[in-house]
């Protein structure tokens, strides 16, 4: 997957955190959809919960964990890829092999 730093720099610093939250998700759906994987994911960002419960089901195996919206908020602001690392950082916690791509090597850099 192709991915522009200039652009995600300006989609972070525009978007309000729950929009930007589910650009980045759509991100690593269409990363995952490139490296030819099964993927379904789900978050639920409810409006009165300070936690978003995320779970990726990738090739039927399930990785789920949650992130506090201060703190996706805080990645966001952070750098335009925080948050993406963060969540592909979850997984690989979890035992998910990450493959080389430039999404990846910018999201990582």
């Amino acid at each position: 997957m192709n991915t522009s730093g200039m652009l995600r720099g300006y989609l972070a610093k525009m978007m309000d955190n729950e929009s930007y939250f589910y650009h980045v998700v759509n991100c690593i759906e269409m990363q995952l959809n490139d490296w030819k994987k099964e993927a379904i994911l789900l978050f639920d960002w409810e409006e009165t919960a300070e936690l978003i419960p995320v779970s990726f089901f990738i090739d039927n195996e399930l990785y789920s964990f949650a992130i506090e919206k201060e703190k996706a908020a805080k990645l966001q602001e952070k750098s335009p890829y925080s948050l993406d690392r963060f969540m592909w950082e979850a997984l690989v916690e979890q035992g998910f092999t990450l493959k080389e791509s430039n999404y990846i090597h910018v999201a990582f850099q």
